[in-house]
């Protein structure tokens, strides 16, 4: 399963560094600024479909899903002719606090994901300067731990897929660094194995907010 996922995230690489690899030998005279981004910000956890009955039959017992904070770094080619345009490659994780459940058990919910990226800024038609929308889609890996200590109980639970993420955000730009606040939503769709049961499909999300720097 790791394995799979570092297959992936290198697969997605590639073709970003492919694909401005062949923008930049188009012309020599053509500017291809990238940009980074450091990004801080937090979120509500979502379960969609059997989720919370995957859980229940991973451990023997389930939770409400809480609040995570989130930790983010990327880049974007943008070059002028594309009008506000970037494209990139991001990586997201999300560490979640730890919530009671069942039993009076403690669970922690933590998941990550590597992406294709694109950012917008159709308004203003230059990156990093005003309104844009982004939409990211990539692959990543959840883990569930249960806990309880009294009875030395610890139980992890993994599963792997893809993830799809959109957000709207607003860009202020300085001489050399722009500032951003974002809403993001994410859909991930993961497939793990259940002890005893065989492969098992979850399906969860967030909902939430981001500053980022980007430079």
């Amino acid at each position: 399963m790791k394995k799979s996922f570092v297959a992936l995230a290198v697969s997605i690489a590639c073709i970003v560094v492919q694909f401005a690899n062949a923008q930049m030998s188009t012309t020599s005279k053509t500017k291809f600024p990238v940009y980074g981004e450091l990004g801080l910000g937090f979120g509500q956890t979502l379960f969609f479909g059997d989720m919370k009955a995957q859980l229940t039959q991973s451990y023997g017992g389930s939770f409400n899903p809480g609040v995570g904070n989130n930790l983010m770094m990327g880049f974007y080619i943008s070059p002028v002719h594309w009008k506000g345009l970037g494209i990139g490659s991001r990586i997201k994780g999300t560490f979640g606090t730890s919530v009671k459940g069942d039993n009076d058990d403690s669970y922690i919910f933590n998941y990550y994901n590597l992406a294709v990226s694109a950012k917008y800024y159709a308004i203003s038609g230059q990156f990093n300067k005003g309104i844009y929308v982004r939409g990211s889609f990539g692959f990543g890996q959840f883990t569930t731990k249960r806990v309880n200590e009294a009875s030395n109980l610890y139980k992890h639970q993994y599963a792997i897929g893809t993830s799809l993420m959109g957000g709207v955000g607003y860009t202020i730009p300085f001489k050399k660094i722009a500032l951003s606040v974002e809403t993001e939503f994410d859909y991930s769709n993961r497939n793990g194995t259940i002890d005893g049961k065989g492969d098992a499909g979850y399906k969860s999300g967030q909902i939430g907010g981001n500053v980022i720097l980007s430079f």
